[in-house]
């Protein structure tokens, strides 16, 4: 690793950012020096960074001990095990010990995880908290400070422990975080197969994609090559996974280069398809009367709301959909894709993706 020269890093922090630590930051929550330590990540301090981090594990560390003992002490008395291991059981009997601390524990994971989680079992809990002296979030954030400074092969080992550690994580969605991290790092590198394999993965809890009888519908709307069913396509279909429409639309674009043009489509299709959900979802939001009624219009009312035009922008949004077009052109489903073109030329709220879409009608 470039050398990270910790004392002049932290003497500039003090110096510079010294309002984003406390005086006691030090003996802080793991999880407050771990949000200091992405600050100073964000600012380009990183060996301040790497050092909070490390720091933060320490502390989950301890945190973890400490949780598993109070509630071990908790319900070892013979009263606690006659109630039983059900939290409904055993939150009664140690509320009459006064067993605060125990109890302040107890809400903290149900509120994170639910009964479920744990299978409704105390004793559960207690295994559980046992094993949780790790902190995905921190080994992540050391993987990130690792590749900015490009040590490639560290920062993976170090997305790779914070993935195998993601039951741990506080919040669960982290994991995409990290598997998105891992594929980018890999294309980096170039390696490709790896690449498509980790966004297979973020895709592997997609319901959506793994309904093979929702991909054939939609092909079957697309191939039948009819100018009315492109509206029809926006109407009739939904997928909502929030984080699978980079995975879907990078994974288009590697199976393009390869030639797999039908594989491509697929994924390009259903890429379209969830963020239309999602546009959609974010309209109703705004707008309770919204209802679809023409892929048009909908782009149309899309145009009206500044934070939907940023979402698309950063995720490439009408890109997608301009390539999903040029991949029913490349078809040659030539209906389908001149009608698509005419609608995002009329309706795109982009100039530029709405000029590319108007440069493709009657091309094709």
């Amino acid at each position: 690793m470039k050398k990270l020269v910790f004392a002049a890093s932290v003497f500039l922090t003090g110096l510079f950012y010294g309002f984003t630590q406390t005086p006691n930051s030090e003996n802080a929550p793991s999880w407050r020096v771990l949000e200091q330590a992405e600050v100073q990540f964000d600012y380009g301090n990183y060996g301040e960074a790497l050092r909070l981090a490390n720091r933060a594990l320490d502390l989950r560390k301890d945190e973890g001990n400490y949780e598993y003992t109070t509630i071990d002490v908790a319900i070892s008395p013979a009263q606690v095990k006659r109630a039983g291991s059900e939290f409904d059981k055993v939150i009664p009997v140690l509320e009459e010990r006064e067993q605060k601390e125990a109890l302040k524990i107890i809400s903290k994971y149900l509120n994170l995880y639910g009964k479920n989680f744990f299978e409704d079992d105390v004793r559960q809990l207690a295994d559980w908290l046992k094993e949780r002296t790790v902190y995905p979030e921190a080994d992540f954030l050391i993987g990130k400070i690792y590749r900015t400074e490009g040590e490639y092969k560290t920062a993976y080992s170090f997305y790779n422990k914070a993935l195998e550690e993601k039951e741990y994580l506080d919040i669960a969605d982290v994991e995409y975080n990290i598997l998105y991290a891992m594929a980018e790092l890999a294309k980096q590198k170039d390696d490709f197969e790896s690449y498509e394999k980790t966004l297979l993965l973020i895709l592997d809890s997609d319901d959506f994609f793994k309904n093979k009888t929702l991909h054939e519908s939609i092909l079957r709307t697309i191939n039948t090559d009819k100018q009315k069913n492109v509206d029809r396509l926006f109407l009739l279909y939904r997928a909502d996974s929030k984080y699978s429409i980079k995975a879907l639309y990078e994974l288009s674009k590697l199976y393009q280069k390869k030639g797999l043009k039908t594989e491509s489509l697929k994924y390009l299709a259903l890429g379209t398809i969830e963020a239309f959900t999602h546009l959609e979802e974010a309209l109703k939001e705004r707008n309770s009367r919204f209802k679809y009624t023409t892929f048009e219009n909908f782009l149309k009312e899309c145009g009206k709301y500044s934070e939907i035009l940023n979402w698309a922008q950063k995720n490439q949004i009408w890109t997608m959909m301009v390539d999903f077009a040029d991949a029913v052109a490349g078809s040659g489903k030539l209906v389908f894709a001149q009608t698509l073109y005419v609608s995002m030329a009329n309706g795109l709220p982009d100039a530029y993706y709405k000029k590319l879409a108007e440069s493709r009608i009657n091309v094709n």
